[in-house]
């Protein structure tokens, strides 16, 4: 069996599972370290569309709300990448209570609807791979779908997170916690 299919059979199944650092990366697999553990994204062919990823239930980013998810997942990145001159993996741990204000001010309407919707929003995008969400601890992460990102494509989502409010001084873990 090709081991392209595998790997996306299982993303399909298992989601993003990780490794440790010390076992090989399946083949069909693309390999995201955070210098502890290894999460395995399996490997799509050049120009996959969307289209094709939703066929294949791996779709890019949950569809059920994108645009709010894409919103939380900026809110996410503005607290989780704070040298926005580095690349965003393995990024910083910041609290979700960060987030959410962050996303908050970002919204218009009731401040505590927005709270709620993104909250689910943020799980919905840790089952993805976009986020790791330690829900025990109140703290999130980028998720290891980030790593994947090519440089080239990372200059317009600086400019953009440039754009959006500072998260509170507050909720940060430290800047090199990556576990």
């Amino acid at each position: 069996m090709d081991p392209h299919v595998l790997a996306r059979a299982r993303a399909r199944v298992l989601g993003v599972p990780s490794v440790p650092v010390s076992e090989p990366v399946p083949p069909g697999t693309a390999g995201a370290s955070d210098g502890a553990r290894v999460w395995l994204l399996p490997e799509w062919p050049d120009g996959a569309t969307p289209a094709l990823l939703e066929e294949y239930e791996t779709a890019p980013m949950p569809l059920e709300r994108a645009g709010q998810a894409r919103r939380v997942l900026a809110a996410a990145l503005r607290c989780c990448w704070p040298r926005l001159d580095d690349l965003p993996w393995p990024g910083v741990r910041a609290a979700v209570a960060d987030v959410l204000e962050v996303y908050a001010t970002m919204t218009r309407g009731d401040a505590e609807l927005a709270r709620r919707w993104a909250t689910g929003e943020l799980r919905r995008l840790s089952d993805t791979g976009w986020l790791l969400l330690d829900e025990a601890a109140g703290t999130v992460r980028p998720g290891p779908r980030v790593a994947l990102w090519p440089e080239g494509s990372l200059a317009s989502l600086r400019d953009l997170l440039h754009r959006l409010p500072p998260p509170p001084r507050r909720g940060s873990t430290g800047e090199d916690d990556h576990e």
